[in-house]
């Protein structure tokens, strides 16, 4: 009876095995066929393969690099060469672009294809990711890109910045890292074509400075991801009040809960939307200064 248990769960296993196996390989052709390329299935393949947080290299079509977290570098290739959320119509040859929080430079390698004239100046807060973005930065060999590696904050200084070895990490208080952090009123001080914003909560007291300081009125379009959970919800009309007060039109797109991020579990009353912690992405302009002339060069 023992050794037929034994066959049985064995035999179990085996089916366990390829059903799993099977169905990683369904979930690699839809993305390969959903990605018009390999790209997206060798990162498919790679994740199913990789644990999270382990450092590697990827060879994209522009080239190879580094990165930290291969399940980072599949949604941020995902969003930002497939889904393009960062980009913008009928900006000048030459934009200005300022990328706040960076991580290992996907976003960065975009613009400058898309832009290869474009200037980008580009902030990342945790030590060991931008080092990995200057790594990158420089094995690309792009130019006109200015690393910053600081955090963004209300004032000069430091902070405690709450690293998670991939693609979350965030200010905060409590133990962590102890890194610099500027101000980003005071980094611009000439029109920017582009603001993107992806700083993990953090976004909320950075463009509410720009709009109190008037550096706002530089800014043409901003693409920022904004973080809901309990210690922002009540920040989020703010932001919404100053924006609109400032000029710009609004509008946002992917917007979904997302249970992972800080603090206890936060349920809502609604099946269809179980928690109340959210990402969406705000795209914002200023209408008035749209700019049609010199549209920028195509993709390379």
């Amino acid at each position: 009876m023992a050794l037929y248990d034994g066959a049985v769960r064995l035999q179990r296993d085996v089916l366990s095995t390829a059903i799993r196996s099977l169905t990683a390989a369904v979930s690699i052709a839809r993305a390969a066929k959903s990605g018009r390329s390999s790209t997206v299935a060798r990162l498919y393949w790679r994740c199913a393969r990789n644990q999270r947080c382990v450092p590697g290299t990827f060879r994209f079509p522009f080239g190879r690099i580094h990165y930290v977290d291969i399940q980072s570098l599949l949604s941020q290739y995902q969003d930002i060469f497939l889904s393009r959320v960062y980009e913008v119509s009928m900006l000048t040859r030459a934009p200005y672009i300022v990328d706040c929080g960076g991580n290992i430079g996907l976003s960065v390698i975009w613009f400058k294809q898309k832009y290869p004239h474009a200037r980008v100046m580009v902030f990342e807060a945790d030590p060991a990711i931008a080092g990995v973005l200057e790594s990158n930065i420089h094995n690309l060999r792009l130019e006109d890109v200015e690393v910053i590696p600081a955090a963004l904050d209300l004032d000069t200084g430091s902070v405690t910045f709450h690293t998670d070895g991939a693609d979350g990490g965030r200010v905060g208080n409590g133990d962590g890292l102890i890194v610099e952090c500027v101000r980003l009123s005071d980094r611009i001080s000439e029109p920017v074509d582009i603001l993107k914003v992806d700083v993990e909560g953090s976004e909320y007291g950075i463009i509410r400075d720009l709009c109190n300081t008037g550096k706002i009125g530089l800014i043409r379009h901003i693409i920022c991801e904004l973080h809901g959970y309990e210690a922002t919800q009540r920040q989020i009309g703010a932001l919404w009040n100053d924006l609109s007060n400032a000029g710009f039109r609004i509008t946002v797109t992917s917007a979904h809960t997302a249970e992972w991020m800080p603090g206890p579990p936060d349920p809502t009353p609604f099946p269809s939307a179980q928690s109340a912690k959210f990402l969406l992405h705000l795209h914002a302009w200023q209408v008035e200064r749209s700019d049609p002339r010199d549209v920028s060069g195509t993709m390379i």
